[in-house]
């Protein structure tokens, strides 16, 4: 009898358990709308470096700008699923002037990126996550140059220019970890912070062999991989990532 009644008591706190989570989810707000301002401080970093190699004389300047969106839909209590965008993009110019004849060059690497994300939220608030990351990430180069001005050597104006893009696409796969602060009862202003690490797998011809392949092998791409590896690897596909996202949860 008394196995009986513990039986019941147990049958008892799970439906009663149940219940209560089910009421908990049907009344929390399972919508969130963020925009992360990670990316954001990477450009900022490099510009900031780049101020300490500016030069007026030369013209030398640096520009970086990057910003991801996110939507979040929460499945269960502790599950959600989540589809970001990313972007990031760095910059660098050089223009000189001697004798007449004005030499101007631009360089940019720019990446956008496509993530779905799956979370989990072990804890009863659903405030800490751990987030795992599948996606697809591209990865361009642009390299423009130009030389035109007045040549007192051949008593005519000249310009000449040479240009070059490149591409490469990524698979993406990573994980983070985080926490999920709404400043509302129920939703509200939210704030996440979170860091991970995100690995990129290269698919088709690597940058720096397409950049040696279009001057006919002049350069060799084993000068470019080690930037181009770093780029890729460590800051515009993959690597260590710091989330600082701020948005609204309804």
């Amino acid at each position: 009898m008394a196995k009986k009644g513990v039986l019941i008591m147990v049958l008892a706190a799970l439906v009663a358990g149940g219940v209560f989570a089910q009421m908990d989810f049907n009344s929390m707000a399972k919508n969130t709308v963020t925009v992360d301002f990670g990316p954001t401080l990477v450009g900022l970093a490099w510009k900031q470096v780049g101020k300490l190699i500016e030069d007026e004389d030369t013209g030398l300047s640096v520009s970086g700008f990057g910003i991801a969106g996110q939507y979040e839909r929460q499945l269960m209590s502790n599950f959600s699923v989540a589809g970001r965008f990313a972007y990031l993009g760095m910059g660098m110019g050089f223009t000189e002037t001697e004798d007449g004849l004005t030499a101007k060059m631009e360089m940019d690497l720019s990446s956008f990126s496509i993530e779905a994300h799956a979370r989990f939220y072990p804890g009863r608030k659903a405030t800490f996550f751990l987030d795992g990351m599948a996606g697809y990430g591209r990865l361009s180069f642009g390299f423009f140059g130009q030389a035109f001005g007045y040549n007192d050597y051949t008593g005519r104006y000249e310009r000449e220019s040479v240009s070059f893009t490149a591409s490469r696409n990524y698979l993406k796969l990573g994980a983070k970890l985080g926490w999920r602060i709404s400043f509302g009862k129920n939703g509200g202003f939210t704030f996440e912070p979170a860091f991970g690490y995100y690995h990129a797998v290269g698919l088709g011809t690597e940058i720096g062999k397409q950049l040696s392949d279009s001057m006919d092998g002049e350069l060799d791409s084993a000068d470019f991989d080690d930037l181009f590896g770093i780029a890729e690897k460590f800051i515009f596909i993959g690597g260590p990532r710091v989330s600082l996202a701020f948005g609204y949860r309804f």
